[in-house]
């Protein structure tokens, strides 16, 4: 019988991981999204708890793209959604 060592992320219980760096790479990206959900509802009036959220995750979890657009190939977003895109990009749902 193999025993597999599981990792919890701190930030969400409810996820575990069978790799270490993973779980460290997701909390980071929780905290991230925390971070930026805290900016997005002190400097934008109007914004739901639900929108601050979304807005806070979609940011943390695609932070690789986003930076790449503001390094100055702003034309990556534009391909978002798209096949042609090199990675994985989270869109915000309508309802939110």
């Amino acid at each position: 019988m193999a025993v597999v060592s599981l990792y919890m992320s701190d930030r969400d219980e409810s996820k575990t991981f069978t790799d270490k760096k993973e779980a460290d790479n997701y909390d980071k990206m929780l905290e991230l999204a925390e971070n930026v959900s805290l900016w997005m509802e002190k400097e934008i009036a109007g914004l739901s708890e639900e929108q601050v959220e979304s807005i806070g995750l979609l940011i943390a979890d695609n932070k690789e793209i986003l930076s790449k657009a503001l390094k100055g190939k702003s034309e990556l977003l534009l391909k978002i959604g798209s096949d042609e895109d090199e990675e994985k990009v989270t869109p915000i749902s309508a309802s939110a």
